[in-house]
């Protein structure tokens, strides 16, 4: 789901422009289509980590760890720049708030799964 976030937000603006902007007010489409370059680097370092950590963890190498924290890192950065750096949550509600932490959290527990699998030999 990310990965699409991602593609959506970094090359298709003008489909997500289309498809959501009767759905958005004009102020929540201009906080979508002013997001600075460098968010859409960081949020694609997170989003292809995540998903190289996933398969990692399906194939059982320890190689998903590091590419989990660099996951946890970016994600921190991306939602704290989402939560606090702009005016989504007067923008967007409660719904700027839920959905951020609910990946942060997901991100953390994935890192620390995936450390506690190395150390128990879990992962090869």
């Amino acid at each position: 789901m990310g990965l699409f976030q991602f593609i959506m937000a970094a090359f298709m603006q003008d489909t997500m422009l289309e498809t959501y902007g009767e759905t958005y007010t004009p102020q929540q489409m201009e906080l979508f289509l002013n997001t600075p370059f460098w968010y859409y680097v960081v949020f694609g370092i997170c989003t292809i980590t995540g998903v190289l950590g996933s398969i990692a963890v399906l194939l059982k190498k320890k190689i998903a760890v590091p590419f989990f924290l660099v996951s946890l890192v970016t994600v921190l950065v991306v939602q704290g720049y989402w939560m606090l750096g702009t005016q989504a949550i007067a923008l967007l509600g409660t719904e700027a708030i839920i959905m951020p932490m609910l990946v942060i959290v997901t991100s953390i527990f994935l890192y620390f799964y995936c450390k506690g699998a190395r150390q128990n030999n879990w992962l090869s």
